[in-house]
């Protein structure tokens, strides 16, 4: 594979050479990946993948352009599930949601350290902090959220009462 100027790679050239050749690659690669921000963020992958791919390139198993160009996409690749997957399972709670929650709490001091309650909130699984979302913030009635999670209205207010006991619990411990 030809980059810029009808360079060829090569485990003679040193990192550096390497590097700032396979930038139109790296570029090429976003695109296809359809990455939009963040671009220094993933250049910093895409060149640690270079290394990685110089230090172990082996000549007698392929061509070196063809190995780095699929280390740099799967590392890319790897990152976005990574991001993927821990942004399904996060949530950020903005401190109204807190108030809400915090308020359903009897027996909880509302200005015992709010951002433990956050830490809580975020360990919940996702289902868990939409039921509260929905409740607490957005205002759905127990049917509502039902009917928008595809449970019984008994199920989601039964859950709800679960998640609320099991944060008080863990708070509790805290103190």
């Amino acid at each position: 594979m030809s980059i810029r100027n009808n360079h060829k790679l090569s485990l003679t050239q040193s990192f550096e050479e390497i590097l700032e050749a396979v930038q139109p690659m790296i570029t090429a690669i976003f695109t296809q990946l359809h990455i939009y921000k963040d671009f220094d963020y993933y250049r910093h992958i895409a060149s640690i993948a270079v290394w990685r791919a110089w230090l172990k390139a082996d000549p007698a198993k392929g061509q070196f352009s063809a190995y780095l160009y699929s280390s740099i996409k799967g590392e890319i690749l790897n990152e976005l599930s990574k991001e993927k997957n821990y942004s399904e399972r996060i949530t950020v709670v903005d401190g109204e949601t807190l108030n809400f929650i915090l308020s359903d709490m009897e027996g909880w001091d509302n200005q015992k350290n709010p951002s433990l309650l956050e830490i809580k909130l975020s360990q919940l699984k996702q289902i868990e902090r939409e039921i509260l979302l929905l409740y607490y913030v957005e205002g759905y009635s127990d049917q509502e959220i039902a009917n928008a999670l595809g449970l019984s209205a008994v199920a989601i207010k039964k859950r709800r009462g679960r998640i609320i006991q099991r944060l008080k619990h863990q708070l509790s411990r805290v103190e």
